[in-house]
This record gives C-alpha cells, sequence and structure tokens, in this order.
C-alpha cells in the first residue's frame, strides 16, 4: 500500500477531513471484520437485555408471574455483561485504529487491525483504567448538566434578574456541550500516543491542546457532527424506501423499530471508527504546527 499521498504536510481543517476519508476506506477492507464482531456483539447483548422489558411493556406479559420468567432475567444478565464485553473490545478497535492511521500518516508498513489490537491489549490494565476515569468525567458533565436544567426549571419569577440568571446558565451550559464535544473527539489520541502516561496526565494534555487548536479543533468537530447527522439521515431515508415502505411496516412496529436502530447502530460505529482517522490525522497536523 502506497501510503505518499497520506503524509502530513501543511493542509486545512477539509482536507484533514477529505484525507481521513480516503485513509479509511483504503484500510475498510482489512478492519471489517474486527469492527463488525464487537458490534455484532453489542447488538446481541442489547437484544438480550431488552427481552424482559419488551415482553413487560410491549407485549403485556407478566415475566414474573410465568413458570419461566426466570429464564428471562438471566438472559437479560448475560445480554448485560456481552454488550459490555463488546463494548470493551470496540473501544480496543478504536485504539488500535488510532495506531494503524499513526503508520498510514507516517509512511510505514501496515498490518492488519489484529496486529494492533494486540498491541492495545499488552496494555489492556492501562487503557482500562483510562476508560474509567473517561467514564467519571462523562458522568461528571452529566452531573453538571443535570445541575443547570433543575435550576433553570426552578426560575418561576420572571424579571429581569431570573432573566439574566437564565442566560449566564445558557452559556455555562453551552461552555459546558461544547468542552465535552472537544474533549471526546481527541482525548482516545493522546492516550493512543501516549500510553505511558496516567489519566490525568493525559487529561491534562488534552486540555492543554484544546486550548490551543480551539478555533480548528471546534471547526473540525462541528464538520464531523454535521456529516454524521447526514448519513443518520441518508440511512433512515433508505431504510424507509428499502424496507419500511415496501413491507408496509408501521414506525411503531417492533420489527421497524429494531431494524432501524440496528442499522442505525452499525452505521453509526463505522462513523466512529472514521472519525478516529480524522482526528488522528488533526492531532499530528497540530503536533508538527505547534513544533
Amino acid at each position: 500500500m502506497n501510503n505518499q499521498e497520506y503524509l502530513i504536510k501543511k493542509e486545512n481543517i477539509l482536507s484533514v477531513f477529505i484525507l481521513g476519508w480516503m485513509a479509511f476506506i483504503s484500510t475498510l477492507k482489512l478492519s471489517t471484520k474486527h469492527i463488525l464482531y464487537p458490534i455484532c456483539g453489542q447488538l446481541f447483548g442489547i437484544l438480550l437485555l431488552s427481552l424482559t422489558p419488551i415482553l413487560e411493556y410491549r407485549e403485556m406479559v407478566s415475566v414474573t408471574n410465568t413458570p419461566d420468567g426466570w429464564i428471562y432475567f438471566l438472559l437479560s444478565l448475560s445480554g448485560a455483561f456481552i454488550f459490555t464485553f463488546s463494548l470493551w473490545k470496540f473501544f480496543v478497535v478504536l485504539c488500535a485504529t488510532n495506531l494503524l492511521a499513526r503508520d498510514i500518516y507516517d509512511n510505514r508498513a501496515i498490518a492488519n487491525l489484529s496486529f494492533y489490537i494486540s498491541d492495545v491489549n499488552r496494555k489492556k490494565w492501562s487503557y482500562f483504567r483510562f476508560l474509567l476515569g473517561y467514564l467519571f468525567i462523562m458522568l461528571f458533565f452529566t452531573f453538571l448538566t443535570a445541575i443547570i436544567m433543575y435550576i433553570e426549571l426552578n426560575l418561576r419569577i420572571y424579571n429581569f434578574i431570573t432573566a439574566s440568571i437564565n442566560i449566564f446558565l445558557l452559556i455555562i451550559q453551552s461552555t459546558i456541550f461544547l468542552t465535552y464535544i472537544l474533549l471526546s473527539n481527541i482525548i482516545i489520541q493522546h492516550y493512543s500516543f501516549n500510553r505511558f502516561l496516567g489519566f490525568w496526565q493525559i487529561l491534562k494534555r488534552t486540555l492543554n491542546f484544546i486550548k490551543i487548536n480551539f478555533v480548528q479543533l471546534t471547526i473540525l468537530s462541528m464538520i464531523t457532527i454535521l456529516f454524521s447527522n447526514i448519513i443518520a439521515y441518508f440511512i433512515q431515508m433508505l431504510i424507509s424506501f428499502l424496507v419500511i415502505n415496501p413491507f408496509n411496516i408501521s414506525a411503531d412496529n417492533s420489527i421497524g423499530i429494531a431494524i432501524r436502530f440496528a442499522v442505525g447502530f452499525i452505521a453509526n460505529s463505522f462513523i466512529i471508527v472514521l472519525f478516529q482517522y480524522i482526528y488522528t490525522r488533526f492531532y499530528f497536523l497540530a503536533q508538527n504546527n505547534n513544533e
């Protein structure tokens, strides 16, 4: 594979997006099965996990009063385990994808994605601790947002002071949301290429990276969000045209909902993998520009 066209050079944000997309397409054959396995595992886990709620609330079957109700609960528990394990495997694939993208952009000899997955698994406990830290940050942002929404809902008296408070809270909420978007988009690259560092060191470096490259990273994040929304809309339209309408499946039909969810879930997962190529390229481009 000739990687000369993917070498990092002086380029704009649009070029980063296009070349990241091209790199993703060029390695899709090498990585598709490794991406699909954890995605299908997550879908299967969700299916098992949702059996009890579906029977209880959609099919009007009281699982607790049926003789074999315990089987459904065991299936739901096994579904939770399968989903969690597959989600971990998917995160391993994401980290490995960054390593593969790095070798493409450095014009190194590249291997099958399984080679990079093995590399990540050699330091899986380090990665596991990083993901726990990342989960803590997600919960922290969620907690802050919930507090702001609670305060907004309880501002019942409308006057100049409460209007000013609402504007102030809106600014804070927007800042939190933007910070989370930028952080979540670039933090995995900082771990992938600095796996010897602890979580708080990686977080510190990521925040400093965001501060230095705030405008460009914001523009790139907006482009990727817009792209993912367009793809989601296109997929929903395609499903309706090819499956829902020809077979007269209503919008609230269980089969229709399942098809939409499964196809959307798979497409979204591949888009997340695509973003690793894009943000890895941006990461190294920004590193080169800041040297």
